[in-house]
């Protein structure tokens, strides 16, 4: 609006996203579980299909995929592409939604599509900024420059809540201006700027470029992913999901047919009981459990933590109708 073009008023969403519990970003997610509650406050959305490619909502397997869960943002922008403002998205992995880790070349062509209509790209780096996929942000093992970046938890390692919206400066041209034309981006916080949260997050970025923490990934990371590899040899593990040091098992009732456990099962809830007795908090999201290690994990911390979870995870006793035959130490 600010830059003439005052029909840019609609927003594009992803099904399974999620960006937070205001009526703004509820309204652009797409996890009725969170949000259902709201639904009558909140304003329309497009929305697209998620990127889940071992449930993949086009019938495509990833040896043949050609992205064409993409063809619905397509369409739409052939037909509404002078009236939208935004897509919004989370990069490489929808993390609330189910731990989904996508192509990387979905964001890379999704981003190009927007472009090319005049549309902004909103990037939502809450939990993946910072180095937990691997790279200071997802964004760059896309290749694509967001206009707006959204920013949190790892900018103050968790230590005191910050948050913050980093644009272009085509973006904030369009705000800028002599006082009487009353362009001004009037919108704030009671806390923002605290400078307690501000020091702690300078703080940890300097703790970042001192402890080399990327650098260390380089050798963690893979680690990590060989460490999981053998649950997939579980009978009910259908999914490995494995981005930098974010780590996420689907589990089924059929590997063949991909049935998934049933709400009654509870088998997300046995996992995470059994998990406290390890030691480890294994969150469920409905059927996939997952890891987000931290960044300063080492080898040792990654051998106990997977060994713990494989006690767990292996113990078939927690998964209804499978028997103890069905695993193999």
């Amino acid at each position: 609006q600010q830059s003439g073009q005052p029909a840019r008023r609609q927003f594009i969403g992803l099904e399974r996203g999620y960006h937070g519990d205001t009526i703004g970003t509820m309204s652009l997610g797409g996890t009725p579980g969170f949000h259902g509650p709201f639904a009558e406050l909140l304003f329309h959305t497009h929305r697209l299909p998620s990127p889940y490619c071992y449930r993949c909502p086009m019938g495509q397997e990833k040896k043949t995929c050609d992205l064409e869960c993409l063809i619905p943002l397509k369409t739409l922008l052939d037909k509404e592409g002078d009236h939208i403002a935004a897509l919004i998205i989370e990069p490489l992995i929808q993390a609330a939604g189910g731990m989904i880790v996508y192509p990387a070349r979905y964001l890379t062509r999704a981003a190009a599509m927007l472009h090319a209509a005049g549309a902004h790209l909103i990037l939502d780096e809450v939990a993946t900024g910072f180095g937990r996929t691997g790279t200071m942000f997802a964004l760059e093992q896309a290749k694509v420059t967001p206009d707006f970046l959204c920013l949190s938890k790892g900018l103050t390692a968790g230590y005191l809540p910050m948050a913050a919206t980093l644009t272009t400066e085509a973006v904030f041209q369009a705000f800028y201006a002599d006082y009487a034309e009353n362009r001004t981006f009037q919108h704030g916080h009671t806390f923002s700027g605290n400078p307690l949260a501000a020091a702690a997050g300078l703080a940890s970025l300097e703790v970042f470029a001192e402890e080399q923490t990327l650098a260390r990934l380089t050798d963690t990371v893979p680690y990590l992913h060989a460490r999981l590899t053998r649950f997939l040899d579980l009978p009910w593990v259908g999914d490995l999901r494995r981005l930098g040091m974010i780590c996420a098992l689907e589990l089924v009732k059929n590997k063949a047919t991909r049935e998934p456990f049933s709400v009654a099962d509870r088998v997300g809830w046995r996992i995470y009981l059994a998990g406290l007795g390890q030691g480890l908090i294994l969150r469920p999201l409905g059927n996939v459990v997952y890891l987000w290690l931290p960044l300063s994990a080492t080898r040792a911390d990654i051998d106990e933590i997977t060994d713990r979870a494989w006690t767990v995870l292996a113990d078939p006793a927690l998964f209804p109708g499978m028997q103890r035959s069905d695993v193999h130490d």
